[in-house]
């Protein structure tokens, strides 16, 4: 902001109306200033002493822009200053907000509570930087401490833009303004905060999240505003092509098993999930969710809000969670190996379960819960989907990505969504439970109509809904063009799938679980030739979809059901292993004859009744 030593002479001629609109008529009569232009985030101004530095930092504070001077003797600036505002409708002061922001607390829904605060005009200022934030559309509000001031910036539609900058004096009694707003320690300035304020502007209530982080030059303060309205958003509003709303929707349309949503923050994946659980909800089923935080509120949804300082945790909410009958069940995030275990454990145990992943695309979530420590088998079985997604910007209708008045020169205007979609299939499953790498399960999912990001991209670059440089800004481009043939893959001979069935009683209290445990140590010996596992049924007219499978294991009782469940799949034939229990001999003779494969007595240990089956499927032969 500072002056330049030799200012040009003012060039009365071409007066930009967008100065005079950025400057207060009662700001440029008291330091006798007459603005001329704008120049990228700085206000020229004709003055007749250049030297004023009092002048150059309240212009700076009341227009948010940088000051060049121009020279001008003082009866030309009276003269101007006359005719422009004579002209031309005085701008309100940017002190005051254009708009009423009223501050609510969170323990009422629609009741405004007035904040008490020493600096009238602070208060004053937070609420114009809320309100034109709000007002921008911006989804995030930074206040950003630098060496010349403090730079005010809007997050709008993924991109940062700079709007103002304010004087350093300001800095510590506007953070404390928002400090109290958003509950947070005024005094503690030397350790991170996170804190909510909720406020109405024309009458919408917006939740903020607040986030303050001390710097080099004071504390930075970053607001995320969350719009109600975000949460009543459709899969078609965000913008997915139509064939990626088909493959969602068939995903949201399981009974069980685990479906991702994946990207880096701010891709739309919180959003993505909302509008899945408004669809589920319309089956009129249970919906629980654990959030950190929750973002928006749905009417009819049971939401838990993560506690970790009360003990609440991901882990301890989703056990408390299963015991509530849910269907349906949202995880915020998927961030530990305790957390994703028992999301994957109600996965495998007949709840839809729906979660988001940090990670770079559909792939890598496999990857990622391997790292996590979750075993691959499990994945496997578990797994149903996974929708990786980005938000690119729409090209401007009005000006074709020029920049114009609508978009305030950026070129683009709003956002849509572009996604790739994994769906599962047998051989995808294998794989996973195989250890194949990441690369080897992109191939598989491409058989089964897998599109990349920027495949998904590219199509709305060349319907002209976006540019290539845009996509470029959010997803990476291939390493290898897709017209080069692929290499053939080497993968090691498919491990025997054997399923163990088991009710919602089959846990440590029951007489076969040590079986069950005895046959599954067994199989971990052979370094994944065999993969065992337990495969819940609830009732025996329940409606349980039969994975494929190798052998089945289960008492007498389930022999009949699952011979009738077997003989219907014509894909994969199965061996039915029954465990006797202690009764009159012509009913195993019965069971034997017209319900299994292999008769064992309900006391042969695991290890045993594995080794049973694995002869009996060599001895069968591919």
């Amino acid at each position: 902001m500072t002056a330049s030593p030799f200012p040009a002479h003012a060039d009365f001629t071409h007066i930009d109306p967008r100065a005079v609109a950025l400057l207060a008529e009662r700001w440029a009569r008291r330091y006798q200033v007459v603005p001329i232009g704008i120049d990228r985030g700085t206000i020229i101004l004709a003055t007749a002493n250049p030297l004023d530095l009092d002048a150059e930092r309240a212009v700076a504070f009341a227009t948010g822009q940088k000051v060049r001077w121009e020279l001008a003797i003082p009866e030309d600036i009276v003269v101007h200053l006359d005719r422009v505002y004579n002209d031309t409708p005085s701008r309100p002061d940017p002190v005051s907000p254009p708009v009423e922001v009223q501050h609510l607390a969170f323990n009422t829904e629609g009741s405004a509570e007035p904040t008490a605060d020493s600096g009238a005009s602070v208060v004053r200022l937070v609420d114009q930087l809320l309100a034109e934030a709000i007002h921008a559309g911006a989804s995030d509000l930074h206040l950003e401490p630098e060496e010349q001031g403090i730079a005010v910036r809007h997050r709008v539609d993924g991109v940062l833009r700079h709007v103002r900058v304010l004087p350093r004096s300001v800095a510590p009694s506007l953070v404390s303004r928002v400090k109290i707003l958003s509950a947070l320690d005024i005094a503690d300035r030397m350790r991170p905060q996170d804190g909510r304020a909720r406020v109405a502007v024309f009458g919408t209530v917006v939740d903020l999240r607040v986030s303050t982080l001390p710097v080099s030059h004071g504390e930075k303060v970053v607001i995320r505003v969350l719009d109600g309205s975000a949460g009543l958003r459709t899969l078609e509003s965000i913008g997915f092509a139509a064939e990626d709303l088909v493959r969602i929707r068939t995903l949201l349309e399981q009974r069980e098993g685990l479906v991702l949503v994946t990207g880096p923050t701010g891709s739309g994946k919180t959003t993505t999930l909302y509008a899945a659980l408004r669809e589920i909800q319309a089956r009129g089923v249970n919906v629980v969710t654990v959030e950190d935080p929750i973002e928006y509120r749905l009417a009819g949804i049971v939401q838990v809000q993560v506690h970790e300082r009360a003990g609440l945790t991901f882990s301890a909410a989703l056990r408390s969670i299963m015991r509530q009958d849910p269907d349906v069940i949202l995880v915020g995030e998927i961030r530990d190996r305790e957390t994703a275990e028992i999301a994957i454990q109600a996965s495998l145990t007949g709840h839809l379960v729906l979660s988001t992943l940090h990670t770079n695309d559909a792939a890598s979530a496999v990857t990622r819960l391997i790292d996590i420590g979750i075993a691959s088998y499990q994945i496997a079985t578990a797994i149903k989907g996974v929708v990786a997604q980005r938000l690119v910007r729409r090209m401007c209708t009005h000006c074709n990505a020029v920049g114009c008045e609508t978009c305030e020169g950026a070129g683009y205007r709003g956002r849509r969504a572009i996604a790739e979609i994994l769906t599962t299939s047998p051989e995808f499953e294998r794989r996973v439970a195989a250890g194949a790498p990441t690369e080897s399960l992109v191939e598989t999912a491409k058989s089964n109509g897998f599109k990349t990001l920027w495949e998904s991209g590219l199509a709305l670059v060349q319907r002209g809904e976006t540019t290539i440089e845009e996509l470029r800004r959010v997803a990476a481009a291939p390493t290898r063009f897709v017209s080069e043939p692929a290499r053939p893959i080497m993968s090691e001979p498919s491990p025997f799938r054997i399923y163990w069935i088991a009710t919602p009683e089959f846990d440590r209290t029951n007489p076969g679980w040590d079986q069950f445990r005895d046959a599954q140590a067994a199989a971990a010996r052979l370094h994944g030739q065999v993969l065992i596992e337990p495969l819940m049924w609830p009732e025996p007219n329940g409606d349980v979809i039969l994975p494929a499978c190798n052998a089945i294991v289960a008492s007498t009782d389930w022999a009949a059901v699952l011979r009738a469940k077997v003989d219907a799949r014509k894909d994969r034939p199965s061996l039915v292993v029954a465990l006797a229990a202690n009764r009159l001999l012509h009913e195993d003779v019965a069971t034997l004859a017209n319900h299994a494969d292999l008769l064992l007595p309900f006391a042969t240990p695991g290890a045993l009744v594995l080794a049973t089956i694995l002869a009996l499927l060599r001895w069968r032969g591919p």
